[in-house]
């Protein structure tokens, strides 16, 4: 190699090196989570508690193409929402944790 043709490798290696780090640190990441919230959202299924994007907290009881319908609390109201709305799924310890003797 000659030191011109160095010099243009050398130039192209700090671009190579942003490239690299931006796949690893930011578009791999962040693939890997929309999958992740994509998953979550197919497996829905009846009696799941869920939290929307809106903040709202309630139970799937049906599902029409890319609609779910979830039940709210207090007066049992069906709303029907898009699978986009739905943040995510909410563990039943959550839900309703146990009372412990300091509660009491």
């Amino acid at each position: 190699m000659t030191g011109q043709q160095l010099g243009t490798l050398s130039s192209f290696l700090p671009l190579v090196l942003v490239f690299v780090f931006f796949y690893f640190f930011i578009i791999r990441p962040q693939n890997k989570q929309q999958k992740k919230v994509q998953d979550m959202r197919n497996n829905l299924k009846k009696g799941d508690r869920i939290v929307t994007i809106g903040g709202f907290h309630g139970k799937v009881v049906g599902f029409k193409e890319n609609i779910v319908v979830i039940e709210l609390k207090p007066d049992n109201v069906k709303v029907e929402i898009t699978k986009a709305a739905v943040a995510e799924v909410v563990k039943e310890a959550e839900v309703n944790p146990k009372k412990s003797d300091k509660d009491e």
